[in-house]
């Protein structure tokens, strides 16, 4: 007979019996399904679970295959007196089934343990293979719960990254809008105020070609009036009628035209220079956008004496002859590095570096405390956060021989609030590769432009503005 925790564990919490055609919900508890069902229909719009009363939005059950043959093989073990006798009766023989083949798995009577079908068997009382098997099927149950319980983690577990992956993207796209929206409304303004300008002086130009105009038009005017009185008096033929008043007529033949002169009527140079207004937005655009290219410049108490900087402390070349430069606790001596002036402790930080044609070079971030008076070693336990390529081969991270097009400027980001240092083909913004870490103290941009190479590496590592 199977044991009443295990009938308890198989027993559906609507209708108490055992499981029929069991059914899993969302939230882990079954059910039979006709007995689900039949409580959902009472129900209009959301429906829950009648164990723990956890709320569903869809009405939706898994069958429980597994549990669903446990509970048969539980309800054919059950003893009751509603059960028929004939079902422990040897059909063969008429005798009860006392007995158990654990070959066939099948109850048998004396007299067919002792026949040549089973003699050869292992047989033993039904009433230890019962015992045998429902600690089996208990055995069975607790596995059972614990895949349904892991089923059950890993499902809240798809959930949550779900969940997760839906968070980020509404959190970027929020970001995107309110960022284009700052750029748009940035471009709009800008698009008003050079708009209104153009009016202004367009209004100021026509002002003075209508003023003009209208005094045209008076003198046109007044001339038409003198030709007029003119031609009249031509036409007298009395001698005394054309000398009356003549004096008068004449005075008025003397109507002196002034010239309206010449207005330009081609816009100041800052207004009618489109492109070049163009090009002075962009930059003011960049106090909108974060981040920027920044500008950056090299620090020569860094540099390693094989160093060479450029006058703008913006370009770092080697050369075989070592400067002669004070010692400084913070100089290089063994590494062809050098780190910028800047150093960054917040915020969102991007910079573009030149490696043009160059077979080998280090660009990345550093920590504060790496210094030049020891071996350095290019790894994040070091605190450095770098792509280092070499012509012998693509060492830390190998992001650059997969790239279809050469990479000629590189773009570095930092993000110190996230933890994130990412490099980019910064002439199509192709991602290259991201570290993550924590960090707490001042980072720096780091170079090293490597040997010449034998002449095949003599280019300069050159920090970019825009």
């Amino acid at each position: 007979m199977a044991s009443a925790n295990l009938v308890q564990e198989l027993t559906c919490p609507v209708c108490l019996e055992v499981f029929t055609d069991p059914v899993s919900l969302e939230c882990g508890h079954h059910f039979c399904a006709t007995c689900i069902s039949q409580v959902w229909e009472r129900v209009s719009g959301d429906v829950s679970c009648p164990q723990c009363r956890q709320v569903f939005t869809q009405r939706n059950t898994r069958p429980a295959h597994i549990l669903s043959n446990v509970a048969e093989q539980v309800r054919q073990l059950r003893v009751g007196a509603v059960e028929r006798k004939e079902e422990f009766v040897c059909r063969d023989h008429d005798e009860k089934l006392k007995l158990f083949c654990q070959e066939e798995q099948e109850m048998i009577c004396v007299v067919c343990g002792l026949s040549a079908q089973h003699k050869m068997h292992n047989v033993i009382p039904v009433k230890e293979a019962a015992q045998a098997h429902k600690e089996k099927l208990e055995e069975s149950l607790k596995l059972l719960q614990g895949q349904m319980n892991q089923s059950v983690r890993s499902k809240q577990e798809g959930e949550d990254m779900i969940q997760r992956l839906k968070d980020q993207v509404d959190g970027r796209s929020c970001e995107i809008r309110a960022e284009f929206e700052k750029m748009h409304q940035f471009l709009r303004e800008k698009q008003q105020q050079m708009e209104a300008e153009l009016q202004r002086e367009a209004d100021k130009i026509l002002t003075q070609l209508e003023n003009n105009l209208k005094r045209t038009i008076d003198e046109i005017t007044s001339l038409e009036g003198v030709i007029q009185d003119v031609k009249v008096r031509l036409e007298i033929q009395d001698s005394q009628g054309l000398l009356k008043d003549i004096q008068a007529l004449l005075k008025r033949c003397e109507l002196s035209v002034s010239s309206p002169g010449v207005v330009p009527v081609d816009l100041h140079e800052d207004v009618a220079e489109g492109r070049l207004r163009y090009l002075k937005v962009w930059k003011e655009m960049r106090a909108v956008v974060s981040p920027v290219p920044e500008q950056l410049t090299l620090d020569l108490d860094t540099a390693h004496n094989n160093l060479v900087l450029s006058q703008d402390l913006m370009s770092v070349q080697y050369v075989t002859t070592k400067q002669n430069r004070q010692d400084h606790p913070r100089r290089f001596v063994k590494d062809l590095c050098v780190l910028s002036s800047q150093s960054f402790m917040s915020g969102r930080h991007y910079w573009e570096v030149c490696v043009g044609n160059k077979t080998d070079w280090i660009v990345g971030v550093c920590r504060e405390f790496v210094k030049g008076d020891g071996d350095i070693f290019y790894t994040l336990e070091q605190g450095q956060w770098v792509i280092d390529v070499s012509s012998n081969s693509v060492k830390k991270p190998n992001v650059i021989s997969h790239l279809e097009v050469k990479l000629r400027k590189l773009g570095v980001y930092l993000d110190y609030e996230r933890g994130q240092v990412s490099f980019y083909n910064a002439d199509n913004m192709c991602h290259l590769h991201t570290y993550t870490d924590s960090f707490t103290e001042k980072l720096y941009l780091i170079l090293n432009p490597y040997t010449n190479k034998s002449g095949k590496n003599p280019e300069p590592l050159t920090l970019l503005t825009t």
